[in-house]
């Protein structure tokens, strides 16, 4: 991909990730006389909140990637800086990680996850 198709997807998904916003509704906490009723609210504010917090994340990345690529190191793994693969940088242009170092990041995510429940 050129310099410039990398920027518009990055772009188009910044744009994409602008539109789709979780409404202030979806994560007002609401008391209600009916037990179930309140659960499902619960469930739903917690979607939500899910749903608000990875396109934050996904966000943070896209813009990290743009800055990057202004700089000249898109493309290069953050934790060994070995290039990512095309095919990664095609699915996922604002990839941060190598396919090995991603699988590390999560199966560590994944570990402290399971310490913490414990």
């Amino acid at each position: 991909m050129t310099r410039q198709e990398i920027k518009r997807a990055l772009l188009a998904k910044q744009k994409e990730l602008g539109l789709s916003q979780v409404k202030r509704e979806d994560i007002a906490i609401q008391k209600n006389a009916e037990v179930l009723d309140e659960i499902q609210q619960n469930a739903d504010r917690t979607l939500a909140l899910d749903s608000l917090t990875r396109n934050w994340e996904t966000a943070s990345l896209i813009a990290e990637a743009l800055r990057k690529v202004e700089d000249g190191t898109y493309g290069r793994c953050a934790e060994c800086d070995e290039p990512i693969s095309e095919k990664r940088m095609a699915a996922i242009p604002w990839a941060k990680y190598c396919i090995r170092c991603q699988e590390s990041a999560d199966k560590s995510n994944t570990d402290s996850r399971w310490a913490e429940a414990a």
